[in-house]
């Protein structure tokens, strides 16, 4: 995971390799996921998002999600407070 934009102490933007699958967590603010490279499943909720490179994902505030590369992927992940 790498940092890339933070503004007054909170992190606004990371880009992150997956290589396994990830746990589950949630934010206070919405998620905007952009697969950069590879392919795999966005667990967002009870919901099941397959992605591949270029797609879009938007994850809302405080829902329980996680990636499941198959088997790699490259995400970008924006967050914001507004959708």
């Amino acid at each position: 995971m790498e940092t890339l934009l933070e503004k007054n102490g909170k992190v606004i933007a990371e880009y992150l390799t997956f290589e396994k699958e990830g746990r589950g967590h949630s934010h206070n603010q919405w998620e905007v996921c952009y697969v950069i490279e590879g392919k795999g499943i966005i667990y967002s909720g009870e919901e099941e998002i397959k992605v591949t490179e270029g797609d879009v994902c938007k994850i809302p505030p405080h829902t329980n999600h996680w990636m499941k590369p198959e088997p790699y992927m490259e995400i970008l992940l924006v967050y914001s407070n507004s959708k």
